[in-house]
């Protein structure tokens, strides 16, 4: 008998602990998440919502041929951004890649001989720019990989085949799409990573226009490229699932619940045994004088 109790002392302690352990790493995990997400300022959000609202009307103006009117939701486009606190939505660079592109459409919009090609292209990249802005999980940006697999495909065939001219014009087609997501990139992702995609784009664009044409080498320059687009487009989203922590900051009620339930049958467990060890308690009785004597 006080062998079980002995046992029943030991898990009843360790339940206890664990209790604790669990509780202590509730409020440590609620106390992180409070350091780490830091909410965006509510009229920021708005602002950023707004900034898209104009960027996809000026792309529909574009589209239909009213450009006097596109020209001036630019403006408008324009007039945004210094009302805008950035902190949290995107870094120095992306900052800098959003006004640089905005600053590349005025030219274009302003021309002399207005460029219908060269409007839409500009167009295109603010639209995608501003989208990457206001839907950081989810950018429209993103369906381009399908279009760079493409394009990598048919470079990588007429580099295979020798077919010199054919290759530059497959590569120029290449890098015109590179172009228009360039700004959003640079939004949404690493810098570095970036800046690898923009080495490899140099690389190829030398190498191409040699000649005789370096087939080994823009082989392996278009394996390369591959590889880093994967990880622009794909590798981070797998990473993030991959990696998911147990304590989900997006999902801190979810584990609260967990918590709670861990903890309400640790508890039921630890009472039901503090009854059961009750039970077979011999209440000992103190000898009375009578009986002593």
């Amino acid at each position: 008998m006080f062998f079980d109790r002995t046992i029943r002392g030991i898990a009843v302690t360790f339940l206890l602990g664990l209790v604790l352990c669990l509780l202590a790493a509730c409020s440590a995990n609620q106390h992180t998440v409070g350091q780490a997400s830091k909410p965006i300022d509510p009229v920021q959000v708005e602002r950023i919502s707004f900034l898209n609202q104009i960027a996809e009307e000026m792309y529909t103006l574009t589209m239909s041929g009213q450009v006097g009117e596109a020209r001036n939701k630019l403006i408008q486009l324009s007039d945004q951004i210094p009302k805008i606190s950035w902190d949290g939505i995107t870094s120095i660079e992306g900052l800098n890649a959003l006004t640089a592109t905005i600053t590349d459409a005025k030219r274009v919009y302003n021309a002399v001989s207005y460029s219908p090609s060269d409007g839409q292209v500009a167009v295109a990249k603010i639209r995608l720019a501003t989208d990457a802005l206001s839907h950081k999980n989810q950018p429209m940006w993103l369906q381009y990989y399908k279009v760079l697999q493409n394009d990598s495909q048919l470079l990588s065939q007429q580099v295979k085949a020798n077919k010199q001219q054919e290759a530059i014009a497959e590569f120029a087609n290449l890098s015109q799409h590179i172009a228009i997501i360039h700004p959003s990139l640079i939004i949404s992702r690493d810098p570095s990573s970036v800046e690898k995609l923009d080495s490899l784009i140099v690389f190829l664009r030398t190498h191409v226009n040699t000649k005789p044409m370096p087939i080994r080498q823009l082989e392996a320059g278009i394996v390369n490229m591959n590889q880093v687009i994967d990880e622009l487009f794909l590798v981070k989203h797998k990473d993030a699932l991959a990696y998911v922590p147990l304590t989900d900051p997006n999902h801190p009620i979810i584990w609260s619940l967990s918590i709670g339930l861990i903890i309400i049958g640790v508890l039921s467990y630890v009472g039901w045994q503090m009854y059961q060890s009750g039970r077979h308690i011999v209440p000992v009785r103190q000898p009375r004088e009578s009986e002593n004597r």
